[in-house]
């Protein structure tokens, strides 16, 4: 049953959660913003959506995914500011660095502001763990400053490691063992547990489980013939178990961008769309991937999303083809759109790695756009990926296509 399965007892994770990402980095940046209740925003208005939350904010019930019109009847005297893309990614960039200097090339990176760090066979003792982690929040306030601060969870495994990291904020460090897991799951509620959301507690209770102390006892065999897949990795989590390791092959990769304002004119959409096609077909090379099929989704204000796709000949990753797929899709939506548009997304599946060592022939149409696609890639590699744009891009209305950074996962990044 455990076959592929490092043992608990054989294990041990650092997660590293940091605390109100945005909101710190503003703080940080600004010094104007420090100690006072600040919200990073999607934009200002009543409309709003409070991205992160300072620890000042949060005393007043300030939470992420909160109307701005809710987070300032809470709390009135509320600052705000636009999410900045540029400096979080550079933040995250440190951050990251700084963890592969202290503990080696073995560290994932979660979302934007998370990671896991398995730890090598030397470094699993509890002393050396806290050995880590306080060098870890040393080099961050040295190089990063006092007000980005990060929770870090010691445990068996990053599930454990992650529930860690919410038991003390700001600036935690805690540690789960398999020994004391059952009595701080004896604290907690169901929803507390990270993955485990309202409807699943529902269907939980259904079956007699209303607590995670409850869930950590079932037998793995009912928790499987009961819930299948789902019950066994549950089974694993708890345990110490390790079966959230990011090594899986990625099988998509997508770019979506929600809209400052609903529109039905699919034309303003335009570049956008070339904004977000050039850094998707960027990152699926960079990270060395080529893809089968090329899709666009819109959504629709009070309709079903609207989605079209193209298979292509044989797998791709040439820019000039998977641009002029992509543009040929757009063409292809109905215009006006059947309703407002707020979102849009493009998106590569049937992912599969590029070829190594391909060889060029200029003779050859194809082998002389993957030679452009090349050049383009060494171009950005030396000088950054803003320094080759297309016109429709640098002249893109900023108030329809403001880049915006969520907190979802990157492992391509």
């Amino acid at each position: 049953m455990y076959k592929g399965l490092k043992h608990p007892s054989n294990a041990r994770a650092l997660y590293l959660d940091m605390n109100s990402f945005f909101a710190s980095v503003e703080q940080q940046n600004n010094p104007v913003l420090r100690n006072l209740p600040l919200g990073v925003v999607s934009h200002i208005g009543p409309a709003g959506t409070v991205l992160a939350a300072s620890q000042e904010a949060k005393v007043y019930g300030v939470r992420t995914g909160m109307r701005l019109k809710e987070a300032w009847q809470l709390c009135p005297q509320l600052t705000t500011v636009v999410t900045g893309v540029s400096s979080y990614k550079a933040v995250h960039k440190h951050f990251m660095n700084i963890l592969r200097d202290i503990c080696g090339p073995e560290v994932h990176a979660r979302s934007i502001d998370e990671a896991v760090i398995p730890l090598s066979a030397n470094w699993q003792t509890s002393e050396k763990a806290h050995e880590l982690a306080y060098e870890i929040k040393g080099r961050f306030q040295i190089e990063l400053g006092a007000y980005i601060r990060c929770s870090i969870g010691i445990a068996p495994n990053s599930f454990l490691g992650k529930l860690a990291t919410d038991l003390q904020k700001p600036n935690g460090l805690v540690e789960i063992t398999i020994e004391n897991t059952p009595e701080i799951l004896s604290r907690l509620t169901l929803p507390g547990l990270p993955g485990i959301a309202t409807r699943m507690t529902a269907r939980l209770a259904a079956w007699g489980i209303t607590t995670p102390l409850e869930l950590y006892n079932t037998p793995v065999e009912t928790l499987t013939r009961t819930f299948g897949i789902w019950g066994q990795y549950w089974w694993w989590r708890l345990h110490g178990y390790e079966s959230d390791t990011p090594s899986g092959r990625l099988k998509s990769m997508s770019h979506q961008h929600a809209l400052s304002h609903w529109t039905e004119k699919t034309t303003t959409l335009e570049p956008v769309l070339d904004r977000m096609s050039d850094r998707l077909i960027h990152r699926l090379r960079r990270n060395l991937f080529q893809c089968k099929q090329v899709g666009i989704f819109l959504s629709i204000k009070g309709q079903r999303g609207l989605a079209v796709e193209q298979n292509l000949e044989t797998s791709n990753q040439t820019y000039t083809t998977l641009w002029d797929t992509i543009h040929n899709l757009f063409r292809s939506l109905p215009t006006p759109a059947p309703g407002p548009i707020r979102k849009i997304g493009v998106y590569f599946t049937h992912l599969t790695p590029s070829q190594n060592g391909y060889q060029l022939d200029l003779f050859r149409e194809s082998d002389r756009e993957e030679s452009l696609s090349q050049a383009l890639e060494k171009v950005r590699a030396r000088h950054g990926f803003q320094s080759i744009q297309r016109g429709t891009v640098v002249q893109l209305d900023p108030t329809l296509g403001a880049e915006k950074l969520g907190f979802g996962r990157i492992r391509d990044l």
